[in-house]
């Protein structure tokens, strides 16, 4: 087996996305992120370094609500996000960790009920509390409009 070396480049990478673990970031988002503070980010070393990290487990990847699109986050090794649900905004892409007991009888209902055993990360996807809000706030500003 190779030697992983602990490169500049993911070093930097790695605490971007560390520093960053409630979120997730497209990779030029990184590129953007990482410029921000001063580091170098070539395209190509921060697109390799992702790869590895995705490969290794050491980084999850999301689809992005944007079309073929991919999202990266600091994988949490002690959080066992195997082990919960996410919630998935299709509006903004923002991603939560849903460790709620309710959710286990919804795994247990559907095992029972329907012989279907969810394993892995499961995914819901919907609107979150923030782009809801936005969207009534919209639809109150076009009303008053009318």
């Amino acid at each position: 087996m190779r030697h992983q070396y602990e490169t500049s480049g993911k070093k930097a990478v790695m605490g971007f996305l560390k520093e960053h673990s409630d979120s997730h970031f497209t990779v030029e988002e990184i590129i953007e992120g990482l410029l921000s503070e001063g580091k170098k980010a070539s395209r190509s070393s921060v697109y390799r370094q992702i790869s590895r990290m995705y490969s290794s487990g050491e980084v999850r990847r999301f689809e992005s609500h944007e079309k073929n699109n991919f999202v990266y986050q600091f994988a949490f090794h002690s959080s066992n996000c195997e082990m919960h649900y996410h919630l998935k905004c299709t509006e903004c892409g923002k991603l939560i960790h849903m460790e709620c007991e309710k959710m286990n009888d919804l795994k247990n209902h559907i095992l029972m009920e329907h012989g279907f055993s969810i394993g892995g990360e499961a995914i819901i996807n919907g609107v979150c509390c923030e782009c809801s809000s936005k969207a009534a706030d919209r639809t109150k500003e076009t009303d008053l409009e009318k």
